[in-house]
């Protein structure tokens, strides 16, 4: 069948692209449960080549990406980076010597740590089911607010997400093409928070590759999943081998804290993923002022810290701990680092 240009989509790792192309890296998780089933045998060659074409990309931008994934140099010698949120005094500077670095419980020497001074890629995630607890007036607003926070070098892509993850405005530092985004949101349907969380991770993939550090997602949402395949724990894993940071804009609790099976409440879902990132959760009737405090987090106090762990089993989910000597300074860094080996997404 010939489908007109004009009509044709595309899922890239879960988000709906119109009239575009999947990444290479990201187009080998698309699972055939994203088409048709009579169009799935067809599709099958199609996987495969570009399972090999994802393999021969990562093999080249493998050198690259060794620091941000936590992998060994061909020496052996493992590196790690983690994003560091560092609040201080104004005029204080932030160096080693102010904290100690704890990993799975032993202390880690740090090897380098200063400040990022470069550009951010931002994915400002909404809520766009038809139940959640905001008026669509307040939560154009709330859009807008972030937006206007950008700097000259940042950039950024606005997804909206119910039962499926659909880009508003791709990866663009163009402001009035983000201005223009909050109109595009239609509240529908029941949300998958935790697939769309995996489609944006998946999205981020090629900035990794790029070398741009500075990754952030920010979430507006009340924390509740109603239908996603994805689990929570596989969500959180996505954002930590990401090294991506979460934050979030929260809306009130549309559930009032029932019971739910095999995931956390919403109120604790969105607390362990921004923890567990190192991020930070504002109340949604502050979403001004928390657009302002996101976006000093991002051009002031991001931080990059590298180093060698030792005595420890790096296999094994281990737990960070940013320990700051002064109270004056406080610390954020994501919550642990995922063990290596599990179950495929």
């Amino acid at each position: 069948m010939n489908w007109s240009p004009l009509l044709r989509a595309t899922f890239c790792s879960g988000i709906i692209r119109l009239n575009a192309r999947c990444n290479k890296i990201v187009a080998i998780r698309l699972s055939h449960y994203h088409l048709p089933r009579r169009l799935a045998a067809r599709a099958r060659p199609l996987w495969t080549l570009t399972g090999a074409l994802a393999l021969l990309t990562l093999a080249s931008v493998a050198a690259g990406t060794l620091a941000q994934s936590g992998k060994g140099t061909n020496a052996g010698r493992r590196i790690i980076t983690l994003n560091v949120i560092a609040h201080a005094p104004e005029g204080t500077q932030v160096t080693k010597e102010d904290f100690d670095l704890y990993d799975g419980g032993a202390a880690q020497e740090i090897e380098s740590f200063g400040r990022l001074d470069s550009g951010s890629r931002l994915i400002l995630l909404v809520d766009s089911s038809a139940n959640l607890k905001v008026e669509a007036a307040a939560l154009q607003k709330a859009m807008e607010a972030i937006i206007n926070e950008l700097y000259q070098d940042d950039q950024m892509m606005v997804v909206g997400y119910s039962e499926t993850a659909e880009i508003l405005e791709d990866m663009t530092p163009d402001l009035a093409k983000l201005q223009a985004t909050p109109a595009k949101i239609i509240r529908k349907g029941s949300p998958s928070l935790f697939d769309a969380l995996i489609a944006v991770a998946d999205a981020f993939s090629n900035q990794a590759s790029s070398g741009i550090e500075k990754r952030a997602i920010i979430l507006i949402s009340d924390g509740h999943d109603a239908e996603s395949k994805t689990k929570f724990d596989e969500a959180l894993r996505a954002l930590q081998e990401g090294n991506i940071v979460l934050y979030t804009i929260q809306v009130p609790d549309r559930t009032r804290g029932a019971l739910v099976r095999d995931k956390p409440k919403p109120p604790a879902a969105i607390e362990q993923l921004t923890v567990g990132t190192g991020g930070a959760i504002y109340p949604f009737d502050k979403a001004t002022e928390a657009a302002k405090i996101i976006s000093d987090d991002l051009r002031k106090n991001w931080y990059r810290l590298v180093y060698s762990p030792s005595g420890i089993n790096t296999l094994n989910m281990r737990r960070l701990l940013l320990m700051s000597h002064s109270p004056n300074i406080q610390l954020r860094t994501k919550g642990s680092h995922p063990a290596k080996y599990h179950r495929p997404y």
